[in-house]
């Protein structure tokens, strides 16, 4: 049995970003990273390039994601955003937000599109 604590992770400061924070929950041999994500209200991660495929799975509250066209989308618990590697990409919460990041290569999404997005 594992348990997710809080004081495992690290603020992230890089890419100007503010009461953020993340924690570590696995790593394969293959280069997928998965962690959680805390934005704290009025919290953000800033605008950086994406190091391999990513996806960001809201499971807590709400906030914004933006990625390589600059579009600014809001997001709900239960919906996520992918970023391609390299695309320059940040998110941000004005009343906080936890999320599952999943890092790595060909990775394969196999969520529903949102409606905008299937037609």
């Amino acid at each position: 049995m594992y348990r997710m604590d809080w004081a495992d992770g690290r603020l992230i400061t890089a890419f100007d970003s503010k009461a953020a924070m993340i924690a570590p929950i696995l790593r394969n041999t293959a280069g997928c990273h998965v962690a959680f994500l805390k934005l704290n209200a009025g919290g953000n991660v800033g605008l950086h390039p994406a190091v391999g495929e990513q996806l960001f799975f809201v499971l807590e509250g709400e906030g914004w994601v933006e990625g390589g066209d600059g579009k600014r989308v809001m997001i709900t618990s239960g919906e996520a955003a992918f970023w391609s590697n390299g695309e320059n990409h940040q998110t941000g919460s004005d009343h906080g937000l936890t999320a599952l990041v999943i890092e790595g290569e060909d990775l394969v999404v196999r969520m529903s599109l949102t409606t905008d997005e299937a037609e």
